[in-house]
């Protein structure tokens, strides 16, 4: 329809533009032939233009008929789609509803869940802390009524017993036997290294003994200390030892080895390794070079032994100040070692005592 309607209206325009031309000749050359046509003229260009109206209202009648058609159509599927969109966003408000209940529930579930857990676990540690402070106190009783008691005397005796013989053992043993084999089965200077070995380890030993002993001999008393005037003397001995054995530990017996090492350095760079003072006569060293006759008593030629008693000369003012200090150190630890083993024997002798009185 639509390009039927363009059809009469190019039609239309084209037949104007013929006739248009016809009518204005006409009218010059003719005139009442003209005036009959011109009234035909007008009679079909008003019949044309009725037609093109009807053709135009026909075509927009149509239009819109068609127009509203479509309209229709897009309305219902409009709606279709509506209700296809509501349907479906339905269903997803659906699952989200289910999901939001499953979490909800799974929610639930877990905080009561955890809740049972925690306050399981808070009574298993309200029990714990009980049990713990009830096992405490006990133990705590325990060890009170162990330090009030005569057990923990009896077992402080035991400790005072332990280290007083360790100490009066070591102090007798070192003093009286050790030191004596010693002396007679090595050489002085391999003696003299022996001990330097030993003494330390010595005196450690007896400083802990003696620290054992005074301790459990302080705590085993079931009055105090000061009461017992024989307890008291006993205590103070312990003192007194204790502290003979630090200045012979720290003192004496460092110093005494460092001037015996530097004696023997002396003896070494003198060429015998010996000492010249205390050689006896038939070895072969510088002293023995003369006997008191005046003679030689070595083989070796009289030049060699007269370096070597010159030699000799020149290393004895050194080595002699070196062999006095030393005994100077000597002599003052074996003093603080018999005032030691002299105080371990009057406690000896205390403990004897109380042991026959109790009997």
């Amino acid at each position: 329809m639509n390009i039927f309607a363009i059809f009469l209206v190019l039609t239309t325009l084209i037949t104007a533009g013929i006739v248009s031309p016809n009518e204005r000749n006409i009218k010059i050359s003719i005139s009442p032939q003209e005036t009959e046509q011109n009234a035909k003229t007008e009679y079909v260009s008003d019949r044309i233009a009725s037609a093109i109206g009807g053709t135009k209202h026909s075509v927009s009648e149509k239009t819109e008929e068609d127009a509203k058609g479509v309209f229709d159509k897009a309305h219902e599927a409009s709606e279709k789609v509506k209700k296809c969109v509501g349907i479906i966003v339905d269903k997803v408000k659906g699952k989200a509803k289910d999901v939001s209940d499953t979490t909800d529930t799974l929610k639930g579930d877990v905080e009561g869940n955890a809740t049972e857990d925690v306050d399981l676990i808070e009574n298993v540690v309200i029990e714990d802390a009980h049990r713990l402070k009830v096992e405490g106190k006990r133990g705590y009783q325990k060890i009170r009524r162990f330090f009030s008691s005569n057990n923990f005397r009896s077992f402080m005796g035991m400790i005072h017993l332990l280290g007083f013989a360790l100490s009066y053992g070591v102090c007798f043993w070192v003093t009286f036997i050790s030191s004596k084999v010693l002396a007679k089965a090595l050489p002085k200077q391999q003696f003299s290294v022996v001990q330097s070995k030993i003494y330390p380890v010595y005196f450690k030993t007896l400083s802990y003994g003696v620290a054992a002993a005074f301790l459990g001999h302080y705590l085993s008393q079931s009055r105090p200390y000061y009461v017992s005037r024989g307890e008291t003397i006993q205590g103070l001995i312990f003192l007194a030892i204790f502290s003979m054995t630090m200045f012979n530990s720290f003192y004496l017996e460092p110093r005494a080895t460092k001037l015996m090492r530097e004696r023997m350095k002396l003896e070494k760079e003198e060429g015998k390794g010996k000492d010249v003072f205390d050689i006896e006569p038939s070895t072969r060293t510088v002293d023995a070079v003369r006997d008191p006759t005046g003679k030689s008593t070595s083989d070796e030629p009289l030049e060699t032994q007269q370096e070597l008693s010159e030699g000799a000369k020149r290393e004895r003012p050194q080595v002699k100040i070196l062999s006095q200090r030393l005994k100077k150190l000597n002599l003052m630890s074996s003093f603080l070692n018999v005032l030691t083993l002299i105080g371990l024997t009057s406690h000896l002798f205390h403990r004897s005592q109380l042991v026959h009185s109790s009997g």
